[in-house]
């Protein structure tokens, strides 16, 4: 996969109360001296999302990650069998959900900033042209974090999506590149951003009901987490060392296991 890629919000709760006072007064109080009370307005229930949110979220990310590996892998049956799993997807979470935040003005329209992408990179898979489906692709996992983190949704593929893009910085600065022309200072300079983000993933909580895993297969992304650990230590060595070719190396290196990691949160096709 190529480096580019990817509950509940907080309500809060409003009590007025509203007193009436009276002037302070040395004569006894008649029948007549009542105090009134103004009545308390009613104000309109904040709607919570279904309970079902996260768990269509989740099922929509397991269509949309196979779509982003298999255009990127230039496979054309692939990506048309799994674009077409996804439209289905999304269409039935659109539909369900799309009025589901009324508190968030931008609900809708990052709603609609993802239906847009995901038709538009339908459109290009139906040219033939997989690298534009694959690059507009890329919109779909931003605008959903944006999406979730502005709700106060915790989910943990975000923390993959957060910790992409100084992976990516990285990665780039030493791709395709002879060791004279690595960039030693954007990867040092990248570096501690990563492993600040990969802590994060480190430390989220996997669910493994939401997304379907077995023990075996949680187990297996343990492992993968644990591949991705050793990369980013590689690289920490790397640069203590200041050799530019293992640095090179060691900054390629850390796409590897990231790319097989974020995959393995996808349903692909048979």
């Amino acid at each position: 996969m190529r480096t580019r890629f990817f509950i509940i919000p907080m309500i809060f709760l409003v009590f007025v109360l509203v007193c009436g006072c009276t002037s302070p007064s040395t004569s006894p109080v008649t029948p007549a001296q009542t105090t009134m009370i103004p009545s308390v307005t009613t104000m309109a229930p904040v709607v919570s999302p279904p309970t079902s949110l996260l768990t269509d979220m989740a099922a929509l990310d397991q269509a949309y990650i196979p779509v982003l590996a298999l255009t990127t892998q230039n496979d054309a049956v692939g990506s048309r069998k799994s674009m077409d799993t996804l439209l289905t997807k999304w269409n039935a979470f659109k539909g369900t959900y799309y009025t589901a935040m009324p508190q968030d003005p931008q609900w809708k329209p990052d709603l609609d900033t993802v239906d847009a992408t995901i038709n538009s990179a339908n459109a290009r898979i139906n040219e033939g042209n997989l690298s534009a489906a694959h690059a507009g692709l890329e919109q779909f996992r931003l605008t959903m974090l944006d999406l979730r983190t502005r709700n106060k949704i915790d989910y943990f593929i975000d923390n993959l999506t957060r910790f992409h893009a100084p992976m990516e910085t990285i990665v780039l600065a030493a791709l395709d590149k002879t060791p004279d022309k690595v960039d030693v200072a954007t990867i040092r300079q990248a570096y501690p951003d990563a492993v600040k983000k990969w802590n994060a993933v480190k430390s989220g909580k996997i669910d493994a009901t939401l997304y379907g895993f077995t023990p075996d297969k949680l187990a297996q992304i343990q492992s993968l987490m644990a591949n991705q650990t050793r990369a980013l230590d590689n690289l920490g060595a790397a640069l203590d060392s200041g050799n530019t070719t293992t640095i090179g190396t060691a900054a390629v290196a850390i796409k590897g296991p990231f790319s097989i990691l974020f995959s393995s949160f996808g349903k692909f096709p048979a």
